[in-house]
């Protein structure tokens, strides 16, 4: 994987200004910023999140330890990769960075390839890892959000639900899909799912977010609407995907199955809204 030095965020957190000084100029081809104190790492991170930090231990006020078990504390920080630094060759210290979260240990003095190839294995591994992840947000068929990326936007939905925003879940599957793809096989099948995202995105004109949930079944939801609103849209959802035309099979008929309901301010759970929507006509 290509890694791109200039764009690569790297936090230098270090009290020592021999040791910055040494850091800066090692890493003056990186987006490389520097702070003296745990404090100031904490804030940093909060108002940029850096690819990764190189942490010194022996720093006043919080040390090095105490500032990555912060960190790996906080959903929004724990997956930075933190590269320990310090003169201390014990054991002891050596095994407490790794124990509390950090995934590297450089000690001083520092011998100039080993810090640049450290750092560079980690982005480059971070950055394969953010990849892994993005793509794991979106469905590989169709391009639309997977089941994860729900879940994940769904405690959104929930919390803005419990103080009166309700949202709408709509169930999208194909009618006679496995009669379907029984007759004329799983390439025909691939393509039909595919249709779904197409016929939302050709007809639906209010704000939605799609997800496939698994198989044929597309979790389609609304926020800000309201219930004759979204029961127009799957209205016209219905009548377009009647009107498809597949350009192998243009006498296939199909449709697209619509059913729903709106979120109440008592669901404790999204599995409550989504058995409530499988259970609605």
């Amino acid at each position: 994987m290509e890694l791109n030095k200039r764009t690569s965020k790297i936090l230098i957190v270090d009290d020592n200004p021999v040791n910055i000084d040494f850091l800066v100029e090692l890493l003056k081809e990186y987006d490389a910023r520097t702070v003296i104190d745990g404090k100031s790492a904490l804030a940093a991170v909060k108002e940029e999140k850096p690819d990764v930090i190189l942490l010194d231990i022996v720093m006043p006020g919080m040390d090095g330890f105490e500032v990555c078990t912060k960190l790996k504390e906080s959903p929004e920080t724990e997956d930075i990769p933190i590269i320990f630094l310090s003169a201390s060759h014990e054991t002891n210290s050596i095994v407490k960075a790794f124990e509390v979260g950090g995934v590297d240990y450089i000690s001083k003095p520092y011998k100039t390839q080993e810090v640049l190839i450290r750092i560079q294995t980690h982005l480059k591994l971070k950055a394969a890892l953010d990849m892994l992840e993005n793509r794991s947000l979106y469905d590989e068929l169709t391009g639309v959000n997977s089941r994860k990326k729900f879940f994940i936007d769904s405690e959104q939905w929930m919390r803005e639900s419990k103080v009166g925003m309700p949202f709408q879940l709509c169930i999208l599957t194909i009618d006679d899909f496995t009669k379907i793809n029984d007759e004329y096989g799983y390439i025909l099948a691939d393509e039909l799912i595919k249709v779904v995202p197409r016929v939302v995105n050709k007809t639906v004109k209010i704000d939605y977010t799609l997800s496939r949930f698994g198989g044929t079944e597309f979790f389609l939801v609304f926020t800000g609407s309201t219930e004759e609103e979204v029961s127009e849209q799957l209205q016209f959802i219905q009548n377009t995907s009647r009107k498809v035309k597949l350009k192998q099979y243009p006498d296939l008929k199909f449709s697209i199955n619509t059913r729903f309901t709106e979120s109440k301010a008592d669901d404790t759970t999204i599995d409550k809204v989504i058995k409530r929507a499988h259970q609605s006509h």
